[in-house]
């Protein structure tokens, strides 16, 4: 029993890291042929609602402990119901007031809630009482979570490179890292990052990622022979498409930018067509609709993407971004109107006093011809 506990809470928390990293190719294709493998029933039965159910019943039968209260509440955040995760968090350190885990996922749910203060506290008790390692680690990455949120871009990659220090297998911490380097414009310092994240964890999607980096930090041509590798031997080339125009760009070869994205376009469209939008080809495609201008487009594929549960900060940044350019542009269309108004006024007022003095002639012919 306590086995299978713990392999339920260890399910658990690798669903909560999903979200993240369903943005990357690599990892998505091989997610969904692990999915796709899997007898229906077994997927069917096994979702976090139903390990709620489970637990649940547990609780009801063998009483509160927690261990049980910690599980489900991992299950309630895999399902954003965070309020409920606070309040089985909250009685869980009751039992374990000094759980380095519950107090971790109690910050994460704070954070999921807007509560950054109580994010902020809690975490820092996590810190203090996590062992050294990936339970400190984690710790630190959730504290590099809470500042992102805040802005504090600075001290959020500092609590990141604590955490990689810490524990440096953890491709997610990489890639978090990896934006916020991007966000601070600490170009080579990301290349270099994900270059040790490579050779730390040998990942295809931290190479995949430093391509992008490469791209970003004006080293287009080495991002680009690896890219047209990859272009002759897939099957499915959008993804790589998009790479491509992304480096035509910083090359400013606009016109073969723009057919390499219009060719990513027509596959994606086609994808897209024939089964249930996935996350990933969503946001994929919302990039190439950014980049080709059409900015109504890629915000609702991105806002599509976040309704089906990406709760990646990129995304919701360009999300905003696009939001921005719309109220910018409503904005800016009210105050042409509003310039504009004064002088329909004036035309009117104009046109007002043509039909006074109209009338006055015509009352003036009229008295004429009674003379």
């Amino acid at each position: 029993m306590k086995q299978k506990a713990e392999s339920k809470k260890q399910k658990a928390e690798a669903r909560l890291r999903l979200p993240f990293v369903i943005r990357h190719s690599s990892f998505v294709i091989a997610l969904a042929g692990l999915f796709l493998a899997a007898p229906f029933n077994a997927r069917a039965h096994d979702g976090p609602e139903h390990d709620i159910e489970e637990l649940t019943e547990r609780i009801k039968v063998e009483g509160e402990s927690a261990d049980l209260l910690l599980q489900r509440a991992i299950e309630y955040n895999v399902i954003r119901k965070s309020s409920e995760a606070i309040k089985d968090l909250e009685r869980a350190l009751h039992y374990e007031p000094q759980s380095a885990l519950i107090l971790r996922e109690l910050a994460r749910a704070y954070l999921a809630t807007g509560k950054t203060n109580e994010a902020s506290d809690t975490v820092k008790r996590a810190i203090k009482h996590a062992e050294p390692g990936a339970e400190l680690g984690s710790a630190h990455m959730i504290q590099s979570d809470i500042r992102r949120a805040r802005k504090d871009y600075g001290p959020a990659l500092d609590a990141a490179n604590l955490a990689i220090k810490e524990h440096a297998d953890s491709v997610e911490w990489y890639l978090t890292r990896s934006q916020l380097q991007q966000q601070l414009g600490l170009k080579k310092e990301r290349i270099a990052g994900l270059d040790d994240g490579v050779k730390a964890t040998g990942s295809g999607l931290l190479e995949t990622e430093w391509l992008d980096a490469l791209i970003d930090g004006g080293k287009a041509d080495v991002a680009l022979a690896r890219i047209q590798t990859e272009l002759e031997d897939a099957r499915l080339k959008s993804t790589w498409l998009l790479r491509r125009a992304k480096v035509r760009l910083a090359q400013n070869k606009k016109e073969a930018a723009k057919a390499d994205l219009e060719a990513a376009l027509k596959e994606m469209n086609d994808r897209l067509g024939r089964s249930t939008p996935d996350p990933l080809m969503l946001m994929d495609r919302g990039q190439i609709q950014e980049l080709l201008g059409n900015k109504e487009e890629a915000k609702k594929d991105y806002e599509a993407a976040e309704k089906k549960g990406v709760a990646d900060e990129w995304l919701r940044e360009r999300i905003k971004v696009l939001k921005d350019d719309d109220k910018k542009k409503e904005d800016d269309k009210k105050k042409a109107d509003a310039k504009k108004a004064p002088s329909k006024q004036k035309e009117s007022e104009d046109k007002s006093g043509d039909d006074l003095k109209t009338d006055d002639k015509k009352d003036d012919d009229k008295a004429d011809d009674k003379k």
